[in-house]
């Protein structure tokens, strides 16, 4: 994954990591197979309130409703 730009933001322990549209997706695509899920499914559980597991949930805080995948 080529990152475009890393840089500090306000705090010493703060990072900001810019991604191309098409690494953010490969990333989302690949978070997802290891969950062995796929996008509708966890949008389902995320419509439904109801997630699997923790990670589920916390990668539909990561990447819910940013790309139509």
């Amino acid at each position: 994954m080529t990152i475009q730009e890393q840089r500090t933001a306000d705090h010493d322990d703060d990072v900001i990591t810019e991604l191309s549209e098409e690494e953010f997706r490969e990333a989302a695509y690949a978070a997802l197979d290891r969950l062995g899920l796929t996008y509708a499914q966890l949008r389902d559980m995320a419509s439904r309130r109801d997630f699997d597991s923790a990670q589920a949930q916390s990668l539909w805080v990561s990447i819910g409703g940013a790309l139509d995948l």
